[in-house]
């Protein structure tokens, strides 16, 4: 390929770029937007520490924790709860660990 061949081959592309830039900027190529779709996520306010407020419906709770940050549970460990069932608990709640 010659020189020139390939700088107007070069200065074609940059051109044909500059005329999608300038439609696009123009609205002359349709845009696509997702917002007609059903919303499936919603943005759920956290704490200032990152944390997130819940609310248990059910009164039973299955929760099943092999491990804390890699360590592998065994024995008892108290678990800190504010209130149950609305009422303040007011200390610690004991809790064994079964496997």
């Amino acid at each position: 390929m010659k020189p020139l061949d390939y700088l107007n081959a070069v200065l074609s592309v940059i051109a044909f770029c500059l005329v999608v830039i300038t439609f696009s900027i123009l609205g002359l190529i349709p845009t696509v937007s997702a917002k007609g779709l059903p919303q499936k996520f919603v943005t759920v306010p956290l704490n200032s520490d990152g944390s997130l407020n819940v609310k248990i419906v059910n009164n039973t709770v299955d929760v099943n924790i092999d491990e804390v940050r890699g360590m592998p549970l065994t024995g008892a460990i108290d678990v800190n709860i504010d209130e149950v069932g609305g009422n303040n608990t007011n200390g610690t709640l004991p809790v064994e660990i079964d496997k």
